[in-house]
């Protein structure tokens, strides 16, 4: 009787160790899948999670009588680059004017915007003290995303990811 008992036992303790390696072995292979899948999306969808984004006066350099300040020369790069690099987006969410917003000042560069009640969004009046009519009366900040000169507000345009955003100093906007 005794080893029919310890036989059942021992049946028991077997299926449960059994049992256990088996949803162990389940937990392990969805855990490393999980992980795996994770890190590949990731890896996909970098170029997704970010946008470049660069910003320039180099139309000055060469320009620099037409300042109405002289003293503003001190702002301007000597390659006429104020920043280049990335910044992280939600995509479908994240617009041109926060990007800039979010660069500028994480990167101590100065920027000042106002809201405009009568196109219902912001614009964007100076970057690094260099403003709209700083060099003239047809100068101030334009920007362009992949090349292409969009037709509407900086605070308008939202990302897919991969774009890049290019805010140019112009001297005159007419040409």
């Amino acid at each position: 009787m005794d080893d029919l008992r310890t036989k059942v036992e021992s049946k028991k303790r077997n299926r449960i160790i059994k049992i256990a390696i088996v949803v162990l072995a389940i937990a392990l292979l969805l855990f490393g899948f999980k992980e795996y899948r994770d890190g590949k999306e990731q890896a996909t969808n970098s170029q997704e999670n970010i946008v470049n984004i660069e910003i320039h006066c180099d139309e000055l350099i060469g320009n620099l009588d037409v300042l109405k300040d002289p003293n503003l020369k001190e702002y301007i790069p000597e390659d006429g680059i104020i920043y280049k690099g990335t910044c992280p987006i939600t995509s479908g969410e994240t617009t041109v004017f926060e990007v800039t917003d979010k660069v500028c000042k994480d990167n101590d560069i100065q920027i000042e915007y106002s809201y405009t009640a009568g196109y219902g969004g912001y614009y964007i009046e100076g970057i690094n003290y260099l403003y709209e009519f700083s060099a003239g009366k047809y100068s101030g900040w334009l920007y362009t995303i992949d090349g292409e000169s969009p037709m509407y507000g900086a605070d308008k345009l939202t990302f897919k990811g991969g774009e890049t955003i290019v805010w140019n100093y112009t001297v005159d906007y007419r040409g």
